[in-house]
C-alpha cells in the first residue's frame, strides 16, 4: 500500500473513532441518568432509546417488535464476521440467560439484529445464533430498515475498507447489551465491561 493510500485509511479510521466515540459517550450519559434515577419515574434512556421496526427473521419472514410484546428482550446489535467483539458479547448473554431457572429463561427472548444487511443473509444469520443459543432469533432487512432500527436504539455502525476491493470491509460499531420490557421499553442496557454475572443478577430481579 502506498504513502497515499495509508494516509486516506489513516484519516478514515480517524474518523470512525471520534464518531464512535462519541456515539459511545452520548450512550453512556444517557446510561448514568438512568443509574441515578430512583424516583420510579421513566428515564430519559427508557423514553429515548428504541422503538417500533419492521425487519427480516433468519427463516425469511417479516418480523416486527410486535412478535415479542409479552416477552423481555435481550438485543445486540452487531455482524456476523465480526472477529472478536459480538461473538465475546453473544457468549456472554448466552452464559447469563443459562444461569437463570429455566421458566425464567421462558420469558427472555434473545434477539440479534445486524448491522451489516448487505452480508448477513438470513440463512448466515440462522448459522451464526444457533452457535450461542438455541432460540435466539437473527434479524436482518433491507438497508433503510436496518438504518431505521440503528436510528432508534442509537447504534454507531459504519464500514472501515479492509484491503484495495471495495467489497472487502469490516464494521466499526458500538457495543450495547439492551434489556427491553415485555412493553417494548428499555430498561437497562450493559457495556462491555459488564460480566455475565452482572446480567443474570438484573434478569433475576424482574418482576
Amino acid at each position: 500500500m502506498d504513502l497515499k493510500k495509508r494516509l486516506i485509511r489513516t484519516i478514515i479510521l480517524s474518523c470512525f473513532g471520534l464518531a464512535l466515540g462519541a456515539a459511545i459517550a452520548g450512550l453512556s450519559v444517557l446510561m448514568d441518568k438512568a443509574d441515578s434515577n430512583d424516583t420510579g419515574t421513566p428515564s430519559m434512556m427508557a423514553t429515548s432509546i428504541g422503538g417500533p421496526y419492521t425487519l427480516i427473521d433468519m427463516d425469511g419472514k417479516t418480523r416486527t417488535d410486535k412478535d415479542y410484546a409479552g416477552l423481555y428482550k435481550i438485543i445486540y446489535f452487531g455482524f456476523a464476521s465480526c472477529p472478536a467483539v459480538c461473538p465475546t458479547e453473544l457468549q456472554k448473554i448466552a452464559t447469563a440467560i443459562t444461569a437463570l431457572p429455566a421458566e425464567q429463561q421462558k420469558r427472555i427472548q434473545p434477539l440479534f439484529i445486524t448491522i451489516d444487511p448487505e452480508r448477513d443473509t438470513p440463512k448466515i444469520l440462522k448459522s451464526y445464533v444457533a452457535l450461542f443459543l438455541p432460540n435466539m432469533v437473527g434479524l436482518t432487512g433491507s438497508v433503510a430498515q436496518i438504518d431505521a432500527v440503528k436510528n432508534a436504539y442509537k447504534i454507531y455502525a459504519a464500514k472501515v475498507p479492509d484491503g484495495t476491493n471495495t467489497n472487502d470491509y469490516t464494521m466499526d460499531h458500538s457495543s450495547f447489551i439492551y434489556v427491553v420490557a415485555p412493553s417494548g421499553q428499555i430498561i437497562t442496557m450493559f457495556k462491555t465491561g459488564d460480566n455475565a454475572a452482572k446480567i443474570t443478577e438484573f434478569l433475576k430481579s424482574l418482576p
